[in-house]
């Protein structure tokens, strides 16, 4: 079973590797005007409520609101339940950066390419788990790495305003 701790510690790295949760400036989401900031990557313009809730806590006191946000918003039974922790702290760390149906839609494109038929639905459910814990799993960390970098680069080829953050997202790909 997966461990939602080593997920997290793997997230925040590149999130906010001294965990000071402090609010920081950040860049909007799309279709959101103003300025933005977040707290360990809790974008204000993406999670208003949960972004409001933590800023009002003293700084020292933010970090278990933080990691419940984590847990709630993006771990779930599914990551729980697989196999390898390497893999499953890499589609959890996706799924924050680039959202959990992306992440597991890659995940399945990852899956099929070592000879799997899933369906690219981004839809976990009993036959994504199966077919990922079945595989190779270090075949399979390898083929997400690839596919993840390769949408990364899709998205900065389609969004030029994008194209600033594609060597800071092709490393974390790559890790």
């Amino acid at each position: 079973m997966a461990d939602f701790n080593l997920a997290f510690q793997w997230t925040m790295q590149f999130e906010d590797p001294r965990m000071e949760c402090a609010q920081v400036p950040d860049v909007p989401p799309a279709g959101v005007r103003g300025p933005c900031f977040a707290i360990s990557g809790i974008n204000s313009g993406a999670w208003p409520a949960d972004f409001a809730t933590i800023s009002a806590m003293p700084q020292n006191a933010r970090k278990p609101a933080v990691e419940a946000f984590y847990q709630s918003r993006f771990w779930n039974n599914w990551f729980a339940q697989l196999s390898a922790n390497e893999l499953a702290m890499r589609v959890f760390d996706f799924a924050v950066n680039g959202g959990p149906g992306t992440a597991v839609r890659i995940l399945q494109q990852a899956v099929n390419t070592l000879g799997g038929s899933l369906t690219l639905d981004g839809g976990w459910g009993p036959l994504t788990v199966a077919a990922v814990n079945a595989a190779n799993q270090q075949a399979l960390l390898q083929a997400f790495k690839t596919a993840r970098a390769m949408r990364y680069e899709a998205i900065a080829a389609a969004t030029p305003a994008s194209a600033q953050y594609l060597s800071a997202w092709l490393k974390r790909a790559q890790l």
